[in-house]
């Protein structure tokens, strides 16, 4: 079977696409696959990492302040549209599967052109605009969370992720660990936070991933050697090590970041993005605080982080109370899942 998957600009859009890339290849590793991306978003280097081809178009995000690129945004898509027409007659994909992000729209607008029929898989429990005016013309929807289907029907089967997450072994150590992850591309606030609050920190092993953007000027002036617990790193392609060995998550709240979280049966503080679209981050954090496995500590008080992070993992009742709601709301086989439903269509 012929495949294109449409998955770029962060890894929240990208990684459940590689996720489902994985389950098609096991199941038959005779599946073409063929990855449709931006040039301007991570999955160039990430989706050829993982092993998968990819082709990039210029497509461009639409930016919600005056500027250069939200100017030619519009522009930039309409040549998208004719750059995935001519990948998708190139390649002849059966069906073509939808993970998200902005690159979506101009591949979506193609497939329909070409009467290809696709999958739409939308990660956050508030859909995005795309995932909005498309959904009606796919042959099947996906959802992530259950409180999705108050936007829109669909299937819901979780978010898929990738199977060394999945896989991975639980890790002990003599202290507490922490990971502190912005997400793909990093987050200032929680960077700056944390670098600020090094010395509440000492009793834990601080795993802190930083993202490529900040690395430099965030840790220009640490004194390292005043904290040998701290581990910056600007960028990890191996995420599941930190994970198994960490007894708490810092993180964004994308939907990847959480459905990751919730692989390992971990328990998180979550610091919703505030500019996210739409305070759609917000609704993902509230899933998880509702269900008793996170807390939610906003941007705005950042400066309690230490403090916070200190009361979770000096409570051993709540930690375990936690890491137990997490392993109850995760769905595990959400890329088995979306692949057999991508059989059964064809």
């Amino acid at each position: 079977m012929k495949i294109a998957i449409a998955a770029g600009g962060t890894g929240g859009h990208i990684y459940p696409g590689i996720a489902i890339a994985e389950e098609l290849r096991a199941i038959d590793p005779e599946n073409e696959l063929l990855f449709i991306g931006s040039y301007e978003g991570l999955e160039g280097n990430i989706v050829k990492h993982e092993g998968f081809e990819i082709k990039l178009i210029h497509a461009r995000a639409l930016l919600r302040k005056i500027s250069y690129k939200a100017i030619s945004a519009p522009f930039m898509t309409i040549i998208a549209f004719f750059e995935a027409i001519y990948i998708l007659l190139s390649f002849k994909p059966e069906m073509l599967v939808v993970t998200g992000g902005y690159v979506s729209f101009p591949v979506i607008c193609a497939a329909v052109i070409l009467r290809i029929p696709f999958l739409l898989h939308e990660e956050n429990v508030l859909p995005g605009i795309t995932n909005r005016i498309w959904h009606r013309f796919a042959r099947v929807v996906t959802l992530s969370f259950e409180e999705t289907l108050e936007y829109m029907d669909g299937t819901v089967t979780g978010n898929p992720v990738r199977k060394r997450i999945l896989s991975a072994k639980r890790k002990t150590s003599e202290k507490k660990t922490v990971a502190i992850i912005g997400g793909s591309q990093g987050a200032k606030s929680i960077n700056k936070a944390v670098v600020s609050q090094l010395k509440n920190l000492e009793d834990y092993k601080i795993f802190h991933i930083i993202g490529n953007r900040d690395y430099d000027k965030i840790t220009e002036f640490v004194e390292y050697a005043n904290y040998p617990f701290y581990h910056p790193l600007s960028y990890v392609n191996n995420i599941e090590e930190v994970l198994a060995q960490s007894d708490l998550v810092v993180s964004r709240a994308g939907a990847t970041a959480i459905s990751e979280i919730l692989a390992l049966g971990l328990p998180s503080i979550l610091v919703p993005f505030p500019h996210s679209a739409e305070g759609h981050q917000n609704l993902n954090a509230d899933v998880l605080v509702n269900a008793g496995a996170a807390h939610v500590l906003p941007d705005s008080k950042l400066k309690k982080l230490s403090s916070e992070i200190s009361s979770i993992l000096s409570n051993e009742d709540e930690l375990k109370n936690m890491r137990e709601a997490a392993a109850k709301i995760v769905k595990k086989g959400a890329a088995r899942e979306i692949v057999k439903l991508i059989y059964d269509l064809s």
